[in-house]
């Protein structure tokens, strides 16, 4: 959750326990129960989808950062063999294309590592007679393969957990909305007892006072190549914000494939990725309204 939403949701059971304590106050307006009766069903929803977010994922996090670490340090292992073999052999390609570093392999994205693995693992095979001696063998490529292929299952596994904690964060949007909606009708309801009741008038509105930020402080995108990686100039992205007339925001990414966004305001938006020769890409992003927000897009040729 973030800054806002939680200052939010602070307000909010402040006004729960308001409308408690003034009960003969509260009916005395006319729709005040059924605006009651929704805003605590949009709260216990809050709630739920706050409680999902902070649990997370943090023992497949955990877990994958512990493999992640086991599958370099045997790659290190593996290459060390490598490069004693290709020194000797003078094979310069083999010195040049198994020379990471630890750090070069924990900087890689986790989809770079599996496939530079499963490059080390190929080699391995096809040199594995000669390898003997540098005690690379069956054996040394079973473990290779197995803590790779555990690697990428949980790798797969976390980013389903992406997609679930991106709905998530969409249906904690959806829940807010549903809240300030209740709240915007019941400060019309709150004007009738005005006069007749100024202290509870007066609590209600100092409450209902939220000083916060509006606008995201920017959006910072990277629209690269899905096959090579490099970044690609010149596509279109435009953010279209849901169920708002508003005019969309476009912006065109430079040289590297870069763009960003200073200023937008928060909310649900569609966004729609365009180049010529590429394959259109349409996502659909939640802007939490405080934070900064990283979009990665990898566009497929076609």
């Amino acid at each position: 959750m973030t800054t806002i939403q939680l200052e939010k949701l602070r307000k909010y059971l402040i006004l729960q326990v308001l409308f408690g304590t003034n009960s003969s106050i509260v009916a005395k307006l006319p729709n005040a129960q059924e605006y009651l009766n929704e805003l605590d069903a949009a709260i216990l929803e809050i709630q739920t989808y706050k409680k999902l977010q902070q649990e997370g994922n943090k023992e497949l996090t955990e877990q994958e950062r512990q493999l992640k670490a086991k599958l370099i340090a045997e790659l290190l292992e593996t290459q060390r063999r490598l490069q004693a073999y290709a020194t000797r052999t003078k094979d310069n390609l083999l010195l040049e294309t198994t020379n990471l570093s630890k750090t070069d392999m924990n900087r890689m994205d986790e989809l770079d590592l599996i496939a530079y693995a499963k490059m080390i693992y190929s080699k391995v095979d096809a040199l594995l007679i000669n390898l003997e001696k540098y005690e690379l063998n069956a054996a040394t490529q079973k473990i290779l393969m197995d803590i790779t292929t555990q690697f990428e299952a949980l790798n797969s596994e976390s980013g389903k957990s992406e997609v679930d904690k991106k709905s998530t964060t969409s249906y904690l949007a959806e829940a807010y909305k549903r809240a300030d909606t209740v709240l915007s009708y019941m400060d019309k309801e709150v004007e009738i007892i005005r006069s007749s009741e100024p202290k509870f008038y007066s609590e209600y509105k100092t409450i209902r006072k939220i000083d916060l930020p509006t606008d995201v402080m920017q959006v910072i995108a990277k629209i690269t190549d899905a096959e090579t990686g490099a970044g690609i100039p010149n596509a279109t992205a435009t953010f279209t914000l849901k169920d708002d007339v508003a005019k969309p925001i476009v912006k065109q990414s430079a040289e590297k494939g870069g763009f960003q966004i200073k200023t937008i305001a928060p909310g649900i938006y569609t966004v729609i990725i365009t180049k010529i020769g590429y394959q259109t890409q349409t996502l659909t992003i939640t802007l939490p309204g405080d934070e900064q927000y990283n979009l990665a897009v990898k566009m497929v040729k076609g």
